[in-house]
């Protein structure tokens, strides 16, 4: 499957218009071709880390402390999901679901 690459100018733009309440999410995801999913993260990481969350080119790493926490506050119910990727500035929900997983398998984060 291909996937469509996207300018930080578009997401940002894409961002503001759902957050001046100008366009929904789904009309979003229509307008540049992308999952809603898509959408939803590049708002959760706008939230969380602003405009830069798109301009960064490299893989953010995250201390073995920080996972952790992320992950005992998810389990203990501090939040959903959503809300521990934004409190620790975790660009990808997916990424806090597999420390999750890891979690609870007893691997090591």
């Amino acid at each position: 499957m291909y996937k469509r690459k996207i300018s930080a100018e578009d997401k940002i733009y894409a961002v503001n218009l759902y957050l001046n309440g100008k366009e929904s999410q789904h009309r979003i995801a229509s307008m540049f071709d992308v999952s809603v999913a898509s959408v939803q993260q590049w708002i959760r990481n706008y939230k969380s880390l602003g405009a830069n969350a798109f301009i960064v080119k490299k893989y953010k790493k995250y201390s073995k402390d920080l996972k952790q926490q992320a992950v005992l506050d998810y389990l203990a119910g501090r939040g959903s999901q959503d809300d521990i990727c934004k409190k620790y500035g975790i660009r990808s929900k997916a990424k806090l679901q597999i420390w999750i997983k890891k979690y609870n398998g007893h691997e090591e984060l």
